[in-house]
């Protein structure tokens, strides 16, 4: 289930997603993305297009409501007061202790040519994506990088010698940020090198994480504290895992650097495979697809749809938005379809 009012240019609507999902057909500019953006706002309560909450307004509008529900399970609602500039989220009706009970409720994964961001970006694109899915995948991440950025800006504030109390404490939930970060990486590179191969790419793909101060909680402390003076001086924090890469390589050689377009494109959408498959190991996601296929050769476009083939065998709920009814890829066909025409949406 999914309710939306006041969100981008979609009309007010209550809607029932069909169980293997759906096709939403409609011109560029009428609504399809945000359609996808309003289903998935409630996974961590923001936009996956990185659109700030006041830009998703309605024109007009004093604000906007989003709420969904999984499958008969519990319900999750975000509500944002343009007025106010606040956010209010509310679980089964009331708000959480903590946000952290929120988020993962609602999880899915979007793939779209925009993915290539994450591969020709810079490191910070690669640092949200593993956040967003480590937030969602590991139990108590996503308290632990909260706590490390909130000990951060508070040393930032801080003065001298007072700064050592806010490093302890960064230092400490810090380093469980790496150690996840790079425990997934080592779980996960085999795959990644895995779907580029499926995809059509013939050399040597690798993902590694590589963070910049490589040990615990004692080694980021002395990091932080040797590099007061210079934080201070360049208004920046220098060590610490929100400095650190997801490097992607081809043969051993920067991929974002020396990578084709085609190439970049491949490994973005491995990227994303493996994101859903990270997902499912723990309960399970929607497959978005946002004209997923555009931009793509013909043999990269069969080798994917074969893939996304395998992913609705396994019972992947699946959600497809393309411009209309003859750009339908073959291993999607069966499913129902949708249409959205000036952001109204019809069954």
């Amino acid at each position: 289930m999914l309710r939306v009012r006041g969100f981008r240019n979609l009309a007010d609507a209550d809607l029932e997603l069909p169980g293997p999902g759906c096709v939403v057909i409609g011109p560029n500019g009428h609504g399809k993305t945000s359609l996808l953006e309003a289903l998935l706002y409630p996974q961590v309560f923001r936009s996956f297009r990185g659109a700030a909450d006041r830009d998703m307004v309605r024109f007009g509008a004093d604000g906007f409501h989003v709420e969904a529900q999984r499958d008969g399970g519990r319900r999750v609602a975000a509500g944002y007061d343009a007025r106010t500039r606040h956010k209010r989220v509310t679980l089964d009706g009331a708000e959480p202790a903590r946000l952290s009970e929120a988020i993962g409720v609602v999880r899915g994964v979007v793939l779209s040519p925009g993915d290539v961001a994450l591969v020709s970006g810079g490191p910070r694109e690669r640092r949200r994506y593993l956040d967003v899915l480590l937030s969602l995948t590991v139990r108590g991440y996503v308290e632990a990088l909260s706590r490390y950025r909130r000990a951060l800006a508070h040393r930032a504030r801080a003065e001298g010698s007072g700064m050592g109390a806010f490093e302890e404490v960064a230092a400490e939930h810090g380093a469980r940020v790496i150690a996840e970060r790079r425990a997934w990486s080592e779980r996960w590179a085999a795959a990644y090198a895995a779907h580029c191969r499926s995809i059509g790419e013939m050399q040597a793909s690798r993902l590694a994480y590589q963070p910049r101060t490589d040990g615990g909680t004692d080694e980021l402390r002395r990091a932080l504290e040797a590099g007061r003076e210079r934080d201070k001086a360049l208004g920046r924090t220098g060590a610490g895992p929100h400095r650190d890469e997801l490097r992607l390589t081809l043969d051993g050689r920067s991929l974002r650097a020396f990578g084709s377009a085609g190439q970049q494109r491949t490994a973005a959408l491995a990227l994303r495979l493996i994101e859903t498959e990270a997902m499912d190991a723990s309960g399970g996601a929607l497959l978005c697809l946002d004209d997923a296929f555009a931009e793509l050769d013909a043999e990269r476009s069969s080798r994917l749809g074969a893939l996304i083939e395998a992913r609705a065998r396994s019972g992947s709920r699946i959600v497809a938005a393309v411009p209309k009814e003859a750009d339908i890829p073959d291993v999607i066909a069966s499913l129902p379809r949708w249409t959205i025409e000036t952001g109204r949406i019809a069954a």
